[in-house]
């Protein structure tokens, strides 16, 4: 690979530094490369809005954004409703961007989902530049072509999901990580640190998948143990505390000025991050605190439990990505993120046999930035491989943590291809072709289950096709210099192409929004969950910009009952639940202060009966809903139906063609405690 010279590491004497070669910036590149990369972007962001005002966010967050949007104190706390009562059962980074957006150009679905997009364009374009400052414009570009047509970007940045920031974080963070490598200096070193923290403020843990390898990277590229263990351990370092900045300041505010942590049992962030979010997921009881943890570390047979259960084979269903430790190569997430495996597995030795097989011999500074960074970029696909292989994975997006490492990796097999096809041996320059050529046999594999329709998967193959013949027949003509043939001319864009049609195609699917996934489980191709029930495609119309969050009928009628009623007047909440998947529909579709016990899990002791007397004696509630269902330990149902409370209505939700989150409870029905008329309630009594 041609590795662009870096910076000159600053020397330690003072004598005058050695000549420094800039950093490679695209601004710097050729029109023609500029004008390349602009149009990639520019079909990204069309594939990404065509159904944005379509592709509603699941109900939870979508509330949340809202409440965010229309309170500081809720934003600051990452808050489920408008009064800050209850917080996510996650870090709300992710949601930030959302709740400003939507404060910006008002409640709309576009408006949630529009920072994604935002997101996608930048994590595509950090793609380029580490392409290109690690083999040239031509990597930079590919690395480019396959991020913006990786399904799983193509669906997830076009929705309001948490993936989206994490995934831009982690691929800006490995920018600046590169630049300190390139140029030895500390603060690059720093923002890449910072930007893992941001990462770690979107999903968590998950934002650690590529911390292992920047540390490994870190160590390597240092030239010195002492030097490298120095710079790594301030890169682990800052990123941990730049991660655990915000959750330490949450943790020392007093409860009382803040919202009730979801995701524990016991009010703790750390509890809910690390536990309900994080180690409990693999060990039940790791951290006690956290909803679903009895308080004790689960012993030896949760241990096993967990174990045997993420090594046992599942049926897989999209929306439930299943426990099985091959699920990165089954339906559904094989199609989502797996179409560049061969490619990137090639990159990855490619790179690194290159680079190693000359390590007896003087290597420059750009040869050592190579091998560092082809390093870098397989630790963390192996990383985020094997905890995704190792866990229960919910939903299709998890697989978002893969798709920056293959793509670059992709990009390094087609820059050393595209070296080798000038060797004056014949079986090096059939390295790119003989890549191509089995990762089309790969995609035989996954066309058989894939469903993608004719009408792209046909003209897909036959561009594949056409651009093998073209690469294969550059090849196999002697290499004369650098090449002028009008194959040769050709070879780069024909291999380029033979890498890469079929995730285009298959991204190309987003334009029938029948096709395309939603903010609770980003997808692209037919699901087996509805949509097409055969291989028809059928463009949609584009649908940029709108879109309002839906109520349906029966939640309607009870949220005219409750202001019929007094709910929302005089400052009081429009009502009091016990299910968020009642409340949220309410809250995102009206922005009304409505206040939610039980959390997520519905296990989270939000609110106890005392208060919630407090609350009704006050006039702050004066209508309460209680799910159907709702155990008489419920507190919501304990005052609703006790003494001084009356029913005011009940709806079965199935019976009313109820679609959405709120199908998650058959029904529910409306208490009135002390409404609109009535005296104030003596729960003393």
């Amino acid at each position: 690979m041609a590795f662009p010279a870096p910076l000159a590491r600053p020397r330690s004497r003072p004598s005058a530094p050695a000549p420094q070669a800039p950093l490679a910036r695209w601004w710097r590149e050729p029109w023609w490369a500029r004008a390349t990369l602009g149009a990639i972007v520019g079909a990204f962001v069309v594939l990404t809005c065509w159904n944005l005002s379509r592709g509603g966010d699941f109900s939870f967050y979508e509330a949340s954004a809202r409440s965010m949007s229309q309170s500081w104190r809720a934003l600051l706390f990452g808050a489920f409703d408008p009064a800050a009562t209850v917080t996510l059962d996650k870090l709300s980074g992710f949601a930030v961007p959302q709740a400003l957006s939507i404060r910006l150009f008002g409640m709309s679905i576009s408006a949630i989902a529009l920072p994604q997009v935002i997101e996608g364009v930048v994590t595509v374009v950090a793609c380029s530049v580490i392409g290109l400052r690690l083999a040239g414009r031509g990597a930079g570009l590919v690395a480019a072509l396959a991020a913006a047509s990786t399904p799983i970007f193509v669906s997830m940045f076009a929705h309001p999901m948490e993936d989206g920031l994490l995934t831009m974080s982690l691929a800006v963070a490995v920018v600046w990580w590169q630049r300190a490598v390139l140029t030895a200096r500390w603060w690059p070193l720093l923002l890449a640190a910072a930007f893992i923290g941001v990462g770690f403020q979107a999903k968590m843990m998950s934002a650690w998948f590529v911390l292992p390898a920047l540390a490994v990277g870190t160590l390597v590229a240092a030239g010195g143990l002492r030097r490298g263990l120095a710079r790594a351990g301030v890169l682990t370092g800052a990123a941990v505390a730049a991660s655990l900045a915000w959750i330490t300041v949450i943790a020392l505010v007093p409860a009382g000025s803040r919202p009730y942590v979801d995701g524990s049992t016991d009010d703790d962030v750390f509890a809910m991050v690390f536990g309900y979010n994080g180690l409990n997921r693999l060990v039940p009881g790791a951290v006690p605190g956290a909803v679903g943890s009895s308080g004790s570390s689960g012993g030896l047979s949760s241990t096993v439990s967990a174990v045997l259960h993420a090594l046992a084979p599942h049926a897989v269903t999209a929306g439930d990505a299943s426990s099985s430790i091959a699920k990165l190569l089954e339906l559904p997430l094989v199609t989502q993120i797996g179409w560049l495996y061969p490619a990137a597995i090639a990159g990855a030795a490619l790179g690194l046999w290159r680079l190693r097989a000359r390590r007896g011999r003087r290597s420059s500074p750009a040869r050592r930035h190579g091998f560092v960074t082809v390093l870098t970029l397989v630790v963390w696909l192996v990383t985020a491989a094997s905890v995704l292989s190792a866990t229960h994975v919910p939903h299709t997006a998890y697989t978002a943590a893969l798709g920056v490492p293959l793509a670059l990796l992709t990009a390094v097999a087609w820059a050393e291809g595209m070296r080798l096809l000038r060797s004056p041996r014949r079986l090096e320059r059939l390295t790119l072709p003989a890549i191509a050529l089995v990762q089309g046999a790969w995609w035989a594999v996954l066309l058989a289950e894939a469903r993608l329709p004719a009408v792209l998967s046909v003209p897909a193959l036959a561009i594949g096709a056409a651009g093998l013949v073209i690469g294969t027949s550059a090849a196999l003509r002697p290499a004369v210099g650098r090449g002028k043939s009008g194959q040769r001319r050709l070879a780069p864009a024909a291999l380029a192409a033979a890498l890469l049609c079929l995730p285009i195609a298959t991204s190309l699917q987003v334009l029938d929004d029948a096709r395309d996934g939603s903010g609770g489980d980003a997808y692209v191709g037919v699901t087996g969950r509805g949509g097409h029930p055969d291989e028809t495609f059928t463009l949609s119309a584009p649908a940029p910009w709108g879109g309002s969050p839906h109520q349906t009928p029966a939640v309607s009628q009870m949220v005219a009952l409750a202001q019929a009623h007094g709910g929302g007047d005089d400052g009081s909440a429009l009502l009091v639940t016990d299910s968020w998947a009642l409340s949220a529909q309410i809250i995102g579709a009206t922005g009304a202060d409505v206040l939610t016990d039980g959390g997520y899990s519905g296990h989270v002791p939000v609110f106890t009966v005392a208060q919630l007397e407090g609350m009704v004696r006050s006039g702050r509630a004066r209508l309460l809903a209680v799910a159907d269902g709702a155990p008489e330990s419920d507190p919501v149902r304990h005052v609703a139906t006790g003494d001084g409370c009356r029913e005011l209505g009940a709806w079965d939700f199935g019976s009313h063609a109820e679609g959405g989150d709120v199908g998650k409870v058959s029904g529910a029905t409306l208490y009135a405690c002390g409404g609109a008329g009535d005296a104030p309630v003596d729960f003393s009594q």
